[in-house]
């Protein structure tokens, strides 16, 4: 007998990054409520999103319907999955990740760690920013380069914190004072939930803040390393922030774009006068290091 549950779903695809966020969270809204809402980008060159929802009961149609036309959208594409244990599925489906020196499991998981690595334990319940994307994977490794830079490191801000991954490895790597934060508040409980789970509670301080606007961005600026692994519109509109707060001699990771979207962002933030120090692409996700001493710090490769 399965002890899950059936899945309704709700798909669509829409032309812009914007768009597909602000749908999302109207998505978020729905009665009944869905147990989860994703956006993946389909098509980086045109800008084609997917926007899905998940239900554990039959979502509202009427209110698909509405908010199709209020975003003036094709009509969601619905389907019913047969009753799966999805937390089950998802433990069976996620295996550990290696990334820098960075050994990332899961709870349930009985696989060994191999030697030398540093490991970071995710909690079963979660299901996302588990270091199997290209862009967590691609801070995971910039970790590297920068210690290997013997650079500074007592205070971190990690925006957009989504699992509490990156937060976790810079705390382990540097035992930092380090602030979490997220937009979003269910990332900001999932960050505390792994925070615990690595027992570093006492280290990593978490909170939902747009940016960094936290009283607790405020009390610790300047930062020696903003960590800021997100979207491309975001980390524009943050340029002119994140230069002011971090440290004239810091670091700034950022993260979340693909090799098309790197010009922009290099612009942006050129103009507010950060250099690029380093760069590492993996999946066509790329991830920059960038300050705003004229020096390059060695040693770094690219």
């Amino acid at each position: 007998m399965s002890h899950g549950y059936r899945c309704h779903t709700a798909f669509v695809l829409v032309t812009s990054e914007d768009k597909a966020r602000r749908l999302s969270h109207a998505l978020e809204a729905m009665h009944p409520k869905p147990i989860g809402v994703a956006t993946i980008v389909i098509e980086a060159p045109t800008q084609l999103w997917e926007v899905g929802a998940y239900f554990d009961q039959t979502p509202n149609d009427v209110e698909l319907q509405l908010i199709s036309a209020a975003f003036e959208i094709n009509e969601f594409q619905l389907s019913e999955l047969p009753p799966t244990d999805w937390v089950a599925k998802v433990n069976r489906d996620l295996t550990p990740v290696k990334a820098g020196q960075f050994w990332i499991y899961f709870s349930h998981n009985k696989q060994t760690k191999p030697t030398g690595l540093r490991d970071i334990k995710i909690a079963s319940s979660m299901a996302f920013g588990t270091g199997h994307h290209g862009s967590t994977q691609g801070c995971l490794v910039m970790f590297d380069k920068i210690q290997s830079q013997q650079r500074r490191i007592k205070k971190v801000a990690d925006v957009g914190c989504g699992s509490g991954v990156l937060s976790i490895a810079a705390c382990q790597l540097w035992q930092a004072q380090i602030v979490a934060t997220d937009i979003d508040e269910v990332a900001v409980e999932v960050t505390s939930e792994n925070i615990m789970a690595n027992q570093l509670d006492k280290k990593i301080n978490t909170g939902s803040a747009n940016g960094l606007t936290h009283q607790l961005h405020t009390s610790l600026a300047p930062f020696d390393l903003i960590i800021a692994n997100i979207l491309l519109k975001p980390l524009v509109e943050l340029a002119s922030e994140i230069k002011d707060k971090i440290h004239k001699e810091g670091s700034i990771i950022l993260s979340g774009i693909m090799t098309n979207q790197e010009s922009e962002l290099r612009k942006a933030y050129q103009s507010v006068g950060f250099n690029l120090y380093n760069k590492v692409v993996i999946d066509e996700w790329v991830t920059l290091q960038l300050g705003l001493s004229d020096t390059r710090p060695n040693p770094s490769t690219d």
